[in-house]
């Protein structure tokens, strides 16, 4: 168990990484970078919300008729 709580981690911390590398982040500041990841956080939770309860039922009525 412990084994698979550490290969979790290590996995998550690979690919945190890359998104640093990918989104130049690594260069600026702490709370910058804060910032930045919330704001990410924040946007792609606003699109699943309006995916989810816009436009889902949406394109479901539109298919029924």
């Amino acid at each position: 168990m412990i084994n698979l709580v550490q290969r979790l981690q290590s996995f998550l911390k690979y690919w945190y990484f890359r998104f640093m590398l990918v989104t130049e982040l690594y260069m600026v500041e702490r709370w910058e970078r804060n910032f930045i990841n919330i704001f990410f956080l924040v946007v792609f939770s606003l699109f699943f919300v309006f995916n989810y309860k816009i436009l889902l039922p949406f394109t479901q009525y539109m298919l029924q008729h």
